[in-house]
C-alpha cells in the first residue's frame, strides 16, 4: 500500500517527493499552506497518472500551483493561512493526546493479561 505522506506537503523533504526552494520563509510559508490548501480540496486528483504506480508530474504540480499563486490576494489568504496553522497545531496536539489515550488504556490493563 501507497505511503499517505508523500502526497502531503511538508516542510521536510522525502523520498519520491518534489522539492521547493524559496527566497524568504515568508515565501515559504505562503507556498507551503496553497500547496496544503490544494491537497485538502483533493486539487492534485485530476493531474495523477498511472494505474500501477500513481503519480503526478512536476509540470502538472507547477501548472496547478501558479493557478492558486494568480488568485492569491494576499491578507485574505494570510489570515486563513493563520487560521489553518492554528488547527493544523491542534489536529497535531489531539493526535498526541489520542497515542497518550491509547498508551494509558493499555498501562490499565496490563494487570488483566496473561503474564
Amino acid at each position: 500500500m501507497k505511503e499517505k505522506n508523500e502526497e502531503k506537503p511538508s516542510f521536510e523533504p522525502y523520498r519520491n517527493a518534489f522539492v521547493v526552494f524559496c527566497n524568504s520563509p515568508k515565501e515559504l510559508q505562503k507556498l507551503y499552506w496553497i500547496c496544503a490548501i490544494l491537497h485538502i480540496g483533493q486539487q492534485f486528483m485530476p493531474y495523477i497518472k498511472g494505474s500501477v504506480i500513481p503519480f503526478i508530474t512536476i509540470y502538472d504540480v507547477r501548472k496547478r500551483i501558479m493557478k492558486s499563486c494568480v488568485k492569491y490576494d494576499g491578507r485574505y489568504r494570510d489570515e486563513r493561512f493563520q487560521v489553518l496553522k492554528k488547527l493544523k497545531e491542534a489536529e497535531e496536539n489531539f493526535n498526541r493526546q489520542a497515542l497518550k489515550l491509547k498508551d494509558f488504556r493499555i498501562l490499565m490493563l496490563r494487570p488483566y493479561l496473561p503474564q
